[in-house]
């Protein structure tokens, strides 16, 4: 009784002396999900690697600009996803969490082989809300044609190419799937042709903290090793090959 007793109070110290951090983040499935566990890509990947170093790792959801000023005026350790590349004045960025790979789809019967974007001119084309601030002047200009729309809700883009109702559309790789995928990670993905034709952007995590940012780093590059990133996507989107 006196060892059970022990144990226990040693559990107690450990627990009560973890080292907790609240990481700041925005919604966007999937790589962020405010949910009951506050899950997603981005943050498993955070919470994993905060966990191997001791924290106990909580998630606090607001826009991602000011979460950039919260981070940098110390009131935060941390935010993510952060797209800088390069440390600022109290803002210290990452190696890059995860990769964002716009993409453009079609359907693969349907053989489609654009080698620019320009060649969507004159196809039907459906994409998010707000595309065109993201994808340069030449995407800007696709969508000035009328075949070309907005969805309020990107859950529904897959589908509609599915159907055949458009002939591109234009999202994130990782949403793309996890929204086809969202009730059964084993459906078909090879209906679909990929058009990598919009250049992917590395997102990492910020910290206002120099020598927490480094022991992330050193922390990541072994989670990555051990397979740990593919384990995260795969748990969201299933197996992509």
């Amino acid at each position: 009784m006196l060892r059970v007793l022990s144990l226990l109070l040693l559990f107690c110290s450990l627990t009560s002396t973890a080292k907790q951090i609240v990481v700041l983040s925005s919604e966007g499935p999937p790589h962020t999900i405010n949910d009951a566990q506050n899950s997603g890509i981005d943050l498993d990947v955070v919470r994993a690697v905060l966990m191997r170093l001791g924290y106990d790792v909580k998630f606090h959801f607001v826009p991602l600009g000011r979460a950039e000023s919260l981070v940098k005026s110390g009131a935060y350790a941390a935010m993510a996803p952060i797209f800088a590349t390069s440390d600022e004045k109290r803002f210290y960025v990452s190696h890059p969490i995860v990769k964002y790979a716009p993409t453009v789809f079609s359907l693969k019967n349907n053989k489609l082989t654009p080698q620019y974007l320009s060649d969507l001119e004159g196809h039907s084309i459906i994409t998010f809300q707000g595309a065109p601030g993201y994808f340069g002047q030449e995407f800007e200009l696709l969508s000035k044609q009328n075949n070309y729309f907005e969805s309020p809700s990107m859950k529904v883009i897959p589908e509609l190419i599915r159907k055949g109702r458009y002939d591109y559309a234009v999202l994130d790789k990782y949403i793309f799937y996890y929204f086809y995928r969202f009730v059964d990670k084993q459906r078909d993905l090879s209906i679909f042709e990929e058009h990598a034709l919009i250049p992917s952007v590395t997102a990492s995590a910020g910290f206002s903290d120099k020598s927490l940012r480094d022991e992330f780093n050193r922390e990541l590059a072994i989670f990555l090793l051990d397979d740990g990133y593919r384990k995260v996507v795969e748990k969201y989107l299933g197996k992509l090959e």
